[in-house]
């Protein structure tokens, strides 16, 4: 993930929630996360536009990210 934050830096906002914090219980269910290992691309306007479970492809999510940009 650490690639993606260092390519998109200044673009795109990258928050991470650690399910074992209880502080982020909240933005958790707001936005449906269940467990560990999921990745959420989120548009300026608070919508999800794609949803990702366990281990992820890096690339696949560069591509996603940049189609968003480019809308």
């Amino acid at each position: 993930m650490s690639g993606l934050q260092e390519t998109f830096d200044g673009r795109v906002e990258f928050i991470v929630l650690d399910i074992d914090d209880s502080g982020a219980d909240g933005t958790r269910s707001q936005l449906g996360i269940t467990a560990q290992a999921q990745y959420l691309l989120v548009d300026s306007a608070g919508q999800i536009v794609r949803r990702w479970f366990g281990v992820i492809n890096e690339g696949q999510i560069a591509s996603e990210i940049e189609g968003l940009l480019q809308s």
